[in-house]
């Protein structure tokens, strides 16, 4: 299947990875030769420097041929001229990137009339991200499915946690709760663990279980939701634009920090319930005065090394949650080590639904049996978790999970059936009928369907 991106940006980059990863023909078009070069040398992929608006040069990729077309250049309007002209020229799926506030309105527009199949927000998904790390102080990722029934989330285990040094068939009673640890994370080494494996300090586990038992879990590992009252933004970027929002709906008081005038001007009038101020977020004095009686502080300006500096001011000044938009590995790993564990980017949130619409085109699963409904991203992108409809032809349909026959490939384990409106959290007693919906969880491999799981 050949896959054409416009932009080879932060975005563009990043999805290239992971399209080249899935095995796709990919073709990459930027204005700029020194971006179109840096992605042809990382990846296994063609590369062309011009408009990818001109028809011309899309013929000369081979537009004919193309099954999905992906705009995700800085311009909103370039993204959505990209796919109205792809589309004319017969590509079946287009998707593009659309930041502005401005379109939050004319969505069902750009689809409708303009040839625009699939529309994504890096900013708005970024934010969104964002928000959800700072429910937290520790390092908690926690995804929903199944209308909030069923909890998959990603913890750290503590040196003195209860956890540490219990072996996998105790956990559900050390815990009182039932849940089933799904993946583990040791050093880096990412693996699906087996009966006899224990926990140890320091790893990162991936779990499941019933939105109670997640609760409860968490307490026990002494990880706690606390209600936010006040943040701290610094950057009026279009993620500060949206967390600000985001915040403001939910009762929570907002400050606002940027350097330049007419930004703040135009948050004040977007968002008047907020306290907007002109100033430096580096400036230590006004950074000590705003922090002042802020539950969690975000650094979202358009620059790295800002957000690096901030964040960690604000570790200093002991602001309880930190959160920061960073797209350079290695400052996410400084960060890191410094404490500041809540780092989120623009270039890899919004992928998700990217790769999970191609998958289930290259698959031809679009809302049949066996599709894909949900997908989601932990532990940096090592582990995915994926809902699925249950069809009729599933061949371990009706098999018992303890049964010899009952086989699925290495690395994939399926955590928890939804049926009808129970939820059972999976064990060798289980098994699966057509209609349920399953939670696939893998370390290793990469799912176009539910058939892929089967060993």
């Amino acid at each position: 299947m050949r896959v054409i991106i416009v932009g080879a940006g932060k975005v563009g980059f990043a999805l290239a990875r992971h399209i080249t990863r899935e095995g796709y023909d990919l073709v990459v078009i930027d204005r700029k030769p020194e971006k179109v070069d840096a992605i042809t040398d990382a990846f296994d992929c063609n590369g062309y420097v011009g408009n990818g608006c001109c028809t011309e040069l899309l013929r000369k990729c081979g537009i004919d041929s193309t099954s999905v077309f992906v705009a995700v250049t800085k311009s909103d309007e370039t993204n959505i001229l990209c796919c109205s002209a792809a589309k004319k020229l017969g590509v079946k799926r287009t998707i593009a990137a659309v930041r502005g506030p401005e379109y939050e309105k004319e969505m069902s527009f750009l689809t409708d009339k303009l040839g625009v199949d699939l529309l994504i927000n890096p900013d708005r998904a970024a934010a969104e991200v964002g928000i959800k790390m700072l429910r937290y102080a520790e390092t908690v990722e926690r995804e929903m499915f199944g209308n909030g029934a069923v909890h998959l989330s990603t913890v750290e285990i503590c040196g003195n946690g209860v956890l540490a040094g219990v072996k996998l068939p105790s956990v559900q009673k050390v815990l009182d709760a039932k849940i089933l640890i799904c993946a583990v994370d040791r050093g880096g080494r990412v693996f699906t663990p087996s009966g006899q494996d224990e926990i140890k300090a320091g790893d990162k586990i991936v779990f499941a279980a019933s939105e109670a038992d997640m609760e409860k879990t968490l307490n026990k590992l002494r990880i706690t939701e606390r209600r936010l009252k006040k943040a701290v933004i610094v950057g009026a970027s279009n993620v500060g634009y949206y967390m600000t929002g985001i915040l403001l709906r939910r009762g929570i008081r907002v400050t606002v920090i940027d350097s330049d005038e007419v930004r703040c001007r135009q948050m004040l009038n977007c968002f008047p319930k907020a306290d907007i101020v002109n100033g430096d977020g580096t400036d230590s004095e006004l950074m000590e005065k705003e922090l002042k009686g802020a539950d969690a502080c975000v650094a979202a300006t358009s620059r790295d090394e800002e957000n690096l500096v901030i964040s960690m001011f604000a570790k200093s000044f002991g602001t309880s949650r930190i959160a920061a938009v960073i797209n350079n590995a290695d400052y996410e790993t400084m960060l890191k080590k410094s404490g500041v564990n809540h780092v989120f980017s623009t270039q890899d949130v919004a992928l998700v639904d990217i790769i999970k619409d191609m998958r289930q085109l290259a698959n031809g699963t679009y809302e049949t049996d066996g599709a894909m409904k949900w997908l989601y991203t932990l532990n940096s992108g090592s582990i995915e978790a994926a809902e699925f409809e249950v069809g009729t032809d599933f061949k371990l349909q009706g098999i018992l999970f303890r049964d010899e026959s009952f086989k699925l490939k290495s690395g994939i384990l399926i955590a928890v059936i939804m049926r009808g409106g129970s939820v059972e959290i999976a064990g060798g007693n289980s098994k699966i009928l057509p209609g349920d919906h399953v939670i696939v969880v893998s370390a290793e491999h990469r799912i176009l369907s539910l058939a892929d799981i089967v060993g």
